[in-house]
């Protein structure tokens, strides 16, 4: 379904994204604390009630006595689109694994077409959570890959798809698990490499066999498929619409191909060590607005999510 735009423009283009203030994350399904006359203001409930970091949350708004024309969902310092759902409208937000504990405010600003604005925020409280840590030693040569700009391309070629916002919502339900297997390294885990802390890992590794096949954990659209990375080696990240979308990194061979509508469950390659892998594992990473938030949350998914 359609989202309202950030800027006030016809009703035909209803997504928006919108630069902002600090605003954030979750506790509950809370009513929101409204400004001005109660009566005429959008009412935001968010969901789930306990967000930790990693984590994401669910805002929705009902917009009251206001016919909104553009809208715009302020959180931690960015803007979210507000996406069309039955009585109101969603924005669908992450919390970063480093994002600051505390309370914080959600605000939703909705404008009708005369340019009137409505206001409403949401006080809530981000909760810390422990990662662990990851030791790993790599030969100069292996770490030059981090800083060879060829491979600095790779990562801002996958950002860019997982960046794309698509208005429907392709999931339906909660994800599966793309491959059976062990997870080894956590989403989270801050990586020390040769006793230096490098970065945190932005998804899950899951140790599983060679030629093993990976599956599609929810409905969506192929949007990148790379066979010859030398960092992330064959490469498919997949849009589940509304800004949420997948990545597979490693794989041995791809099954699917850049436009390709793929349902849950659907093979889409198989399990390697292709890029820089000291063995055959899938990286699965999930990402909302470019953003990577733990794969178990939506494994676990939430019903007002579904």
């Amino acid at each position: 379904m359609p989202a309202l735009s950030g800027a006030r423009k016809p009703r035909r283009r209803r997504r928006f994204v919108d630069r902002m203030m600090t605003a954030a994350i979750a506790v509950g399904m809370a009513a929101a604390r409204p400004s001005g006359a109660a009566a005429d203001l959008p009412l935001l409930d968010v969901a789930p009630k306990t967000v930790r970091q990693g984590d994401c949350m669910f805002a929705t708004v009902r917009p009251g006595a206001i016919a909104p024309a553009a809208g715009q969902c302020k959180w931690l310092g960015k803007s979210y689109a507000l996406f069309a759902v039955p009585n109101g409208y969603r924005a669908i937000l992450p919390v970063p694994p480093d994002a600051p504990t505390g309370m914080r405010f959600v605000v939703v600003i909705l404008t009708d077409e005369a340019g009137e604005t409505r206001q409403t925020e949401l006080p809530l409280t981000i909760v810390k959570r422990q990662f662990g840590v990851q030791k790993l030693r790599m030969t100069q040569k292996s770490t030059r890959l981090y800083t060879d700009p060829a491979i600095a391309q790779e990562g801002k070629t996958i950002h860019a798809a997982l960046t794309q916002i698509s208005d429907e919502q392709l999931w339906h339900g909660a994800f599966t698990w793309p491959v059976k297997g062990r997870v080894s390294t956590d989403f989270g885990a801050a990586r020390s490499i040769n006793g230096r802390i490098d970065y945190r890992h932005k998804g899950l590794d899951i140790a599983a066999p060679a030629g093993a096949p990976v599956y599609a954990p929810a409905g969506g659209i192929v949007k990148l498929v790379r066979q010859d990375y030398r960092l992330h080696g064959k490469t498919v990240v997949i849009d589940h619409g509304q800004g949420v979308g997948s990545l597979y990194l490693h794989l041995s061979e791809i099954a699917v191909k850049e436009g390709q509508s793929v349902a849950k469950g659907e093979v889409i390659g198989s399990v390697g060590s292709t890029g820089a892998a000291t063995g055959p594992h899938l990286h699965w990473g999930v990402y909302v607005a470019g953003q990577a938030v733990d794969p178990h949350f939506w494994i676990n998914l939430p019903a007002v999510g579904r």
